[in-house]
């Protein structure tokens, strides 16, 4: 069976934008500083933020010395997707579900995406900046 040259030509311009497409999660740049609410001082650890709606996409970067993180979903520094993210913390110790440690450094209330009180818009735009303030555990 010949196909026409034309029909040819014209069934390859009509595919060749669908190979170019990606698939790549559309992210915006994200960062900030997590510090604790009483001082000021930098928290050391994780931190992650999970979109609200679905598929509820996750982003996480460690802090740095200062507290500051670039957020990471789809390839290092990219970001998190747009819109409402419930934000957690995590502590860096050895992989252990051992909270009872990690409450002497911060209240397990932040350790969970489902007890975590924080919450931040990630805007479509070239830079999101956010300072997360945390609360020590009460003693």
């Amino acid at each position: 069976m010949i196909i026409n040259r034309n029909i040819a030509l014209l069934l390859i311009l009509f595919l060749l934008p669908l190979a170019g497409c990606s698939s790549e999660l559309k992210t915006y740049p994200t960062q900030g500083k997590v510090v604790y609410k009483d001082d000021g001082s930098p928290f050391m650890g994780k931190i992650y933020f999970e979109a609200v709606n679905a598929p509820h996409t996750r982003s996480m970067a460690t802090t740095k010395a200062d507290g500051s993180f670039s957020l990471s979903t789809v390839r290092e520094g990219s970001g998190s997707v747009e819109g409402e993210q419930v934000v957690r913390v995590d502590i860096d110790m050895p992989d252990s579900p051992d909270f009872k440690n990690r409450s002497k450094v911060v209240r397990l209330q932040y350790l969970d995406f489902i007890t975590s009180p924080i919450r931040v818009n990630v805007e479509p735009r070239n830079s999101n900046f956010f300072v997360i303030e945390i609360e020590r555990p009460k003693n």
